[in-house]
């Protein structure tokens, strides 16, 4: 029996370890009872034991029901999308503290269990200073973390030389060297490059080339050189509800399909859907809940004008594809990124 509980309350212990608050809380009264289990003690031994025996002794900042409804959930933090380097490393995202969302990229080396954080220029967005066209495909993806959200890695053989990753941060696009864990990733496109917000960004499968979506157009950058950012697809920017490289808000939101184009393995060619929604009449969104309110109490100093200021309540409007109606426009199209030559597919 002594062994039993031994062996129950190691599993406890590993449990409780995962958490500051239940380890600290836990520890004592479980030593008592390991020492106890082993060593015999006659005490226990001559009475029954009762539910009481086993109760968790939470001793001081214990676990409130408005900690259960904040994000993350205590104890949910866990590493996130997961991938090899090599045989030997491996990356991973992860909140350092385990209160918060805001995700970091580290390097794991799986011999020796050293994890060394990939430090990031630029200065990480959080949530509620998200562009507009961001904060709009991030609740597409629902997607609730900051900081680091996102890395892309390009292929590579058994080990990491030559392999280089792709980190969107802050706005822009940086190139980090796989096999120097040491070295800060290089900036690529600063986030005033292009008119508008820096979207869904790719790397090609050989390195050489990242492609990303901007004021609804697809643009290509070599990674290697000192080069800018060029406009490949032409034709949707300024025509009201046509885009090139973005996916419908019926893909995304209804089919979870976040992307708009695809690139080639060695990052020469592109394909890419051309959506037009200019016929699906727009649906608007109220955020009701926004903070002020409808009505907001009246305050000493408060103007007239800035009364009305704080009753603005802001909306989203969507080209929403309702069961019966028609559906959007879409067209297929492959490009060399070097031409203007579009070759349109009869789907």
């Amino acid at each position: 029996m002594a062994k039993s509980l031994i062996h129950s309350l190691c599993w406890l212990l590993l449990y409780t370890s995962s958490s500051k608050t239940t380890a600290t809380a836990f520890t004592p009264h479980l030593k008592q009872l390991a020492m106890s289990a082993s060593t015999g003690d006659s005490s226990n031994a001559k009475r029954a034991r009762t539910q009481n025996d086993y109760k968790a002794k939470l001793q001081s900042n214990r676990i409130t029901s408005k900690d259960v409804a904040t994000l993350p959930k205590p104890g949910t933090t866990a590493p996130a999308s997961i991938q090899f380097l090599s045989d030997k490393k491996l990356a991973f995202l992860l909140a350092p503290d385990a209160t918060s969302l805001s995700r970091q990229l580290f390097v794991l080396d799986i011999e020796s269990g050293k994890r060394t954080q990939i430090v990031i220029g630029g200065e990480a967005t959080e949530e509620g200073k998200f562009s507009h066209e961001e904060q709009m495909r991030r609740e597409r993806l629902r997607l609730m973390a900051t900081g680091v959200t996102a890395y892309e890695l390009s292929k590579g053989g058994d080990d990491d030389k030559g392999r280089v990753g792709l980190i969107p941060h802050g706005g822009g696009l940086w190139i980090w060297d796989c096999a120097d864990s040491s070295a800060e990733p290089r900036l690529l496109v600063d986030a005033t490059a292009v008119d508008g917000t820096v979207l869904d960004a790719k790397l090609s499968a050989d390195g050489s080339t990242v492609a990303f979506v901007a004021d609804n157009e697809v643009y290509t950058i070599p990674v290697r050189g000192d080069n800018k950012p060029m406009q490949v697809t032409n034709g949707a920017r300024g025509v009201d509800g046509r885009t090139n490289g973005v996916a419908d808000y019926l893909a995304q939101e209804e089919l979870s399909r976040p992307e708009g184009f695809w690139l080639s393995p060695d990052g020469q060619t592109l394909a890419f859907e051309q959506v037009d929604e200019a016929h699906i009449p727009a649906y608007r969104i109220v955020h009701q809940a926004a903070p002020g309110g409808l009505a907001p109490s009246l305050k000493e100093g408060v103007s007239p004008v800035e009364m009305v200021e704080s009753t603005r309540v802001t909306h989203e409007e969507h080209r929403f594809v309702f069961s019966g109606t028609v559906n959007p426009t879409v067209k297929l199209g492959i490009q060399k990124t070097a031409s203007k030559d579009v070759l349109w597919l009869d789907l």
